[in-house]
């Protein structure tokens, strides 16, 4: 019978999603890869089929629902349908996530199991999981203090057992949300299900960082070694939140893109083609990196659909060595984004830490959005937001350095 690695993906490019799925197919050969899919490009959804990934669609009812939570509702329906058809199953995130052996193989004797991956530190640490559970549950979150932080961004087990988790998840989800008046984290709903027992499973499984998943965004105590990431002097079957170190970052990017990719020119819409481009900076293409995507740039000036995919680009292109062709294409997609109208508080965050890098790195900087960036920061943090979002505003004004300290201040009072 075939095991089962099953995810959600929303907006998501191929240049994201190539380490996950090519690293899966190789080191799971038992298999079949079933991802749920929103607001894809024509290019993403092409390499998806090609890589043989068997694609879902979110419902309609869900689309507007933060993907975290809403996956849940997902892998219940379909498990309802499915379950008779896979032995194992393994829940994953997809866009910080590597294989490098077949997670499935050291579990196979297992019977009725749910396995549970933790994280190197504990609820109520140095972490934000003891606040998530206050949002969510309130007092009762004291009684989970000083226990491991399991993670629900890697989940494997039999198929029953992975029934009743989606189930459980769901319903306890749907139940806080109808509550509270604000985004929620599933990672609180887990491990308050679980610690309180409420999810009728009984064959438990941890999976701790030493284990065949290792978990490695709280923790720096790992190595690479030639293709590989080492976790205590092993080698984990799966690897999670690569993406929050920047030498793994760059290891992934080095080793689980494909130095071959070559265009096909026949897709027309621009996130397809930066999203190509981004493939081609990976491959140490710069040259038909810049000029695929200014043949298709000058005659484009709407880009509000492809604000991720610029981003994305403009960070990958910074990391190749500066050239007249990357430097090109940095000030290309600088002007493009100053033709978008809104951003999201997760788009500035991250138009800050690149225009900081960029001025430490000494890489071109286009100083109208330089400028433009600086004028909408004040103006909202002027506005009337939660503190929070406030905060959050003032602290990209003082990411990006380009204002004097006492103005940030100034603003905060």
């Amino acid at each position: 019978m075939k095991n089962l690695i099953l995810g959600v993906v929303k907006g998501y490019g191929w240049d994201i999603l190539e380490p996950f799925v090519t690293s899966a197919a190789k080191n799971c050969p038992s298999a079949e890869i079933v991802l749920f899919v929103d607001d894809i490009s024509d290019f993403t959804r092409e390499q998806l089929i090609s890589a043989g990934v068997l694609l879902g669609t979110f419902p309609d009812e869900l689309k507007s629902g933060v993907p975290n939570n809403t996956r849940w509702k997902i892998f219940a329906d379909f498990l309802k349908i499915y379950d008779a058809a896979y032995e194992q199953i393994f829940i994953t995130d997809t866009c910080d996530v590597i294989f490098q052996g077949d997670v499935f193989a050291p579990f196979k004797n297992f019977q009725s199991y749910l396995g549970l991956a933790t994280e190197a530190d504990v609820i109520g640490g140095r972490n934000e999981n003891y606040s998530w559970l206050v949002d969510c549950f309130g007092a009762a979150s004291d009684n989970l203090i000083g226990k491991k932080i399991i993670c629900d961004g890697t989940i494997i087990g039999t198929t029953n057992e992975m029934k009743i988790f989606a189930d459980t998840m769901w319903e306890v989800l749907s139940s806080v949300e109808r509550r509270v008046n604000f985004r929620i984290h599933d990672q609180a709903v887990a491990n308050y299900i679980i610690y309180e027992n409420f999810l009728p499973v009984k064959n438990l499984i941890e999976i701790d960082v030493d284990g065949e998943i290792f978990t490695m965004g709280l923790t720096k105590d790992f190595s690479i070694i030639g293709d590989k990431i080492l976790r205590g002097g092993r080698v984990p079957a799966v690897v999670h939140q690569y993406n929050r170190h920047n030498d793994a970052i760059n290891f992934v990017d080095a080793i689980y893109h494909d130095k071959n990719f070559k265009v096909g020119y026949r897709f027309a819409d621009m996130r397809s083609v930066i999203e190509q481009a981004t493939c081609l900076l990976f491959a140490e293409k710069i040259g038909d990196a810049a000029k695929l995507f200014m043949k298709n740039f000058l005659c484009t000036r709407d880009f509000s659909d492809c604000v991720k995919a610029l981003l994305r680009f403009w960070n990958v292109v910074m990391r190749n060595p500066l050239s007249p062709a990357s430097e090109l294409m940095e000030l290309s997609a600088q002007t493009a984004l100053k033709s978008v109208k809104n951003f999201s508080a997760a788009n500035w965050d991250e138009i800050c830490i690149l225009l900081n890098r960029a001025q430490e790195s000494r890489h071109p900087i286009d100083p109208e959005l330089k400028n433009y960036v600086v004028t909408r920061l004040i103006k909202l943090a002027g506005e009337k937001f939660s503190a929070n979002e406030r905060e959050q505003y003032l602290s990209c004004l003082e990411m990006i350095i380009l204002v004097e300290g006492g103005r940030v201040e100034w603003l905060r009072n």
